[in-house]
């Protein structure tokens, strides 16, 4: 929709403030809010009246300790950025037999838009296993991926490189250079530098280095996103810590497969500042009934927030005055701050959800060593479990708002990629310089192409892998165990090799054999067709949404 400009007058602290040059602003900084002219935005939300007036974020941290510099990115980053600008593709890995006709991309199969998955050149070989294993699981998931390394070059090459390619969104491995872009004239007029992944995800606006200086300054066109994109930075190593990005992999496929666990319920867990957030509006993305909110200022302290974000949920959204290293939450009864480090979610109680929103400036600036976001979807060795898979948050001072632009599209069924390219569209082509200094730094962490209702995936139990039968009449009853998710329906497709088609699988014909919907129990008897191979998968409903498959399961009969 097109930003109509009116002028606006706020209240702000009480008071009423005329807002300057009122004809072109919609977003306007005055000292610690922010005021939205929610006219000229031109859309409406549940929490209006919340936006019309937003606490600004600010960098908080115990310590005091500074944001890294672009200088001090540079110490540790430039050889690569020196090295002569190289990026190759590598050959796809390929299906076992039964799924070999999805090594041939088709836009029937692979309808959800090609993946480029750019992979650091410093950890492509110690990963390279669990890289293959995303791209066959992405290809389930009715993606085309393809592996690229990275030797080298700046973030203009790599832009050019990922848009001669024309993919539907990016998932960078390791440490593959971020765009930094700097500002004049940031919240309280301060300068400020930051990555900017934006610069990757818009493809076709002119982005601008005036005194070249290595970081943009300004940009221009029609800047709207025309990709997702996903970071996987490494807490540790600067980005490219294999382990730990091994075990993001595996876990990653253990939720496709549904043996992570699963879950609809959501956390919106609100500080002092924002009690108007409410649920956050995440009821746009799940039914209100799984929503815990906490928004009392009387509760929301350190250690509640450490008990709920240890509860199994799909979903969290944390408001907090934060910085790359720490969580701030202020309890007004002892007017005291108390904290939550990076070392808290990285030594001792890992996050329990899959999915976050951080609303905590900085929190996802993965040039930093020990970056909180980074402890939300990697897993140290040894102590509890991580299950985080994926999280958007700000490399700078500022972070989302309009939060139902984001989780309207995921509860319609879009993974987080696409539904973060729906919120930037949602804020148009043109950005006031309120909403660059809100918006500006918005990166997503983890991988894109997930939402909750992929891991809602039933499991397998019988007939087990590579079962044999010998009896007659081929009586047969297939079982699986349940998702955890009230009023779940389930669906069973069973395939005959041969049967639709001689010497084929149906799927190989874009054909089905025998599927069967609506299913309450969690077991099904069938009379199978034929002494020859077989296989069968399952699958969840859940309201209107029809979650993953799970994985193919072969048996055959002899007679």
């Amino acid at each position: 929709m097109a930003k109509k400009t009116i002028k606006l007058a706020s209240l702000v602290a009480g008071e009423k403030k005329a807002i300057t040059n009122a004809q072109l602003v919609r977003a306007q900084v005055l000292k610690d809010r922010t005021v939205f002219n929610l006219e000229a935005i031109g859309r409406n939300y549940k929490l209006n009246q919340a936006y019309r007036s937003v606490r600004n974020l600010q960098l908080t941290d115990n310590r005091g300790r500074k944001l890294e510099t672009f200088k001090d990115y540079q110490l540790t980053f430039k050889k690569f950025l020196d090295l002569v600008p190289l990026i190759s593709e590598k050959k796809r890995p390929s299906y076992p037999a039964g799924e070999s006709y999805l090594n041939t991309r088709t836009l029937l199969r692979h309808y959800r838009g090609h993946v480029l998955v750019l992979v650091h050149k410093d950890v492509y070989q110690q990963i390279k296993d669990r890289i293959d294993r995303y791209v066959l699981d992405l290809g389930r998931d009715q993606f085309w991926a393809t592996i690229h390394v990275y030797n080298g070059g700046t973030p203009s090459y790599i832009r050019s490189y990922i848009k001669a390619r024309n993919p539907k969104g990016v998932v960078m491995v390791g440490a593959i250079p971020p765009a930094w872009f700097e500002m004049s004239d940031d919240f309280h007029g301060s300068a400020s530098e930051f990555p900017c992944d934006l610069y990757y995800m818009d493809t076709n606006a002119t982005w601008t280095d005036s005194d070249a200086d290595g970081k943009f300054n300004a940009v221009s066109g029609h800047v709207t996103p025309e990709i997702w994109l996903g970071r996987l930075w490494t807490p540790t190593l600067n980005g490219n810590d294999p382990t730990l990005l091994n075990n993001y992999f595996d876990r990653n496929h253990r939720f496709r497969t549904g043996d992570l666990g699963h879950s609809r319920s959501a956390l919106a867990y609100v500080d002092d500042d924002w009690t108007g957030f409410d649920d956050c509006e995440m009821d746009q993305m799940t039914p209100a009934a799984y929503i815990t909110k906490y928004t009392n200022p009387d509760i929301t302290d350190a250690d509640l927030y450490k008990t709920e974000i240890n509860r199994s949920r799909s979903f969290v959204q944390v408001c907090s005055h934060s910085s790359p290293h720490v969580h701030s939450f202020r309890v007004p009864s002892s007017s005291t701050t108390e904290y939550i480090e990076t070392a808290y979610f990285r030594d001792q109680r890992a996050p329990n959800a899959h999915f976050f929103n951080l609303f905590c400036c900085s929190s996802a600036r993965f040039t930093t060593s020990e970056y909180i976001g980074g402890w939300y979807i990697f897993d140290k060795a040894g102590g509890e479990t991580n299950t985080g898979l994926t999280a958007v948050g700000s490399t700078k001072t500022g972070s989302m708002l309009f939060f139902a632009d984001f989780y309207k599209p995921i509860g319609e069924g879009n993974c987080i990629g696409d539904a973060m390219i729906d919120w930037w569209r949602a804020r148009g082509g043109d950005h006031d310089l309120g909403e660059r200094q809100w918006f500006y730094g918005m990166s997503i962490l983890g991988d894109p192409t997930l939402g909750w209702w992929k891991g809602a995936v039933p499991r397998p139990i019988a007939p087990a892998e590579g079962s044999v039968f010998n009896h007659y009449p081929r009586t047969m009853t297939f079982s699986w165990q349940p998702v955890s998710i009230p009023g779940a329906t389930y669906s069973i497709e069973i395939d005959a090799h041969g049967a639709v088609r001689a010497g084929q699988w149906a799927a190989e014909s874009f054909q089905t054999f025998s599927v069967h919907h609506n299913l309450t129990g969690t077991s099904f008897n069938h009379n199978f067709v034929g002494a020859q191979p077989g296989r069968w998968r399952v699958r969840a409903k859940i309201g209107d949404r029809y979650c993953n498959w799970s994985e193919w399961q072969y048996f055959r009969f002899t007679i």
